[in-house]
């Protein structure tokens, strides 16, 4: 799969683009890359995986919740190891309360400027119009795109690096 573009609008699109970010998110909870950048100037609490059946429970802790959410996935992948770092537009009150939920483990950012969108892992880079809230992934007419081409993902991390530093 080196490049796959999702549109959420049609039939069927925000389905797509949910099935995408769950099916990407899985793969990052079961091999956890070392770091991991989300880049997004909104960000609202949103189901990304559904774990109604238990089919991830070897994933989850016992008694987890049936949704995870994308605070419960960055949370895991940080007590996992991963270094996960978010760069944010720290103007909306709706981001200010998702960072808030946030434990100190996961690093935050934020940059009044920003209007880049992206989630990059070591395995993965997804960017586009999508900002990570309820409303981008469920609601709006986006447009992104999902590579694991190694080179694409090499850069991607440099990328974001550099404006993790650039955001102090």
């Amino acid at each position: 799969m080196p490049h796959r573009n999702i549109k959420s609008w049609g039939k069927g699109g925000s389905m797509q683009l949910a099935d995408c970010l769950s099916s990407v998110l899985v793969l990052e909870l079961w091999h956890p890359s070392p770091e991991l950048y989300l880049i997004s100037p909104w960000l609202s609490e949103v189901s990304l995986i559904s774990n109604r059946l238990g089919q991830f429970r070897s994933l989850v802790p016992d008694g987890w919740k049936y949704e995870l959410r994308l605070t419960d996935i960055l949370i895991m992948l940080a007590e996992r190891g991963t270094l996960v770092r978010v760069i944010y537009n720290p103007h909306h009150q709706q981001t200010q309360d998702f960072i808030a939920k946030l434990p100190t483990t996961i690093e935050c950012r934020g940059v009044e400027t920003l209007h880049e969108k992206g989630l990059i892992s070591h395995h993965f880079y997804i960017h586009g119009s999508m900002n990570f809230t309820y409303s981008g992934v469920n609601v709006n007419d986006e447009k992104v795109e999902l590579t694991d081409e190694p080179e694409d993902v090499s850069f991607a991390l440099v990328d974001a690096r550099l404006r993790w530093e650039e955001a102090r």
